[in-house]
């Protein structure tokens, strides 16, 4: 009974000694070993005279700085967004969606403008004149102003209220 206690008070002590080192601390693998004595070792160095047990250590000390390392959880949560609930996708696509149907709106109306504009010019007026390609100032003839004409009614009936 006596050497189970004193066995693990050396544990004890050795693991205590092996944290407050200031070389251990900072190492990344704990090496552990029990000798013929059924002393148990810790070190940051394996031993060469008995069975080695490597023991890894999560890295929680960044060296050249004071603070402690985050975990990897918490680092992993920064540098990326939380991933949206379905709620929160439903709300973003139908904003998407609204913004849109907003946009497409007001090209109609922007579109219905133009149209109305033009059958406004064309309609009454018998002669109608456009400057062309090379910059001549040239009448349109009656076909042409009434294709147009029609073209104006056609959009307007169909996209414009």
């Amino acid at each position: 009974m006596k050497l189970k206690n004193r066995l693990n008070i050396v544990c004890v002590l050795a693991l205590i000694f092996a944290c407050a080192s200031g070389t251990s601390a900072l190492a990344t693998e704990v090496f552990t070993w029990t000798d013929k004595d059924g002393i148990v070792h810790y070190s940051d160095l394996p031993s060469d005279s008995a069975e080695v047990l490597e023991i890894d250590v999560p890295q929680v000390y960044k060296p050249g700085t004071v603070e402690l390392a985050k975990p990897s959880s918490e680092v992993q949560a920064e540098s990326e967004d939380p991933p949206l609930s379905a709620a929160q996708q439903r709300r973003e696509r139908l904003a998407k969606e609204r913004e849109e149907r907003r946009e497409a709106k007001a090209e109609t109306k922007q579109m219905c403008a133009r149209h109305r504009q033009r059958l406004e010019q064309m309609e009454p007026a018998r002669r109608v004149f456009y400057t062309d390609e090379s910059g001549e100032y040239v009448r349109m003839d009656d076909d042409q102003r009434m294709e147009l004409i029609k073209e104006d009614k056609d959009y307007i009936a169909k996209n414009c209220k």
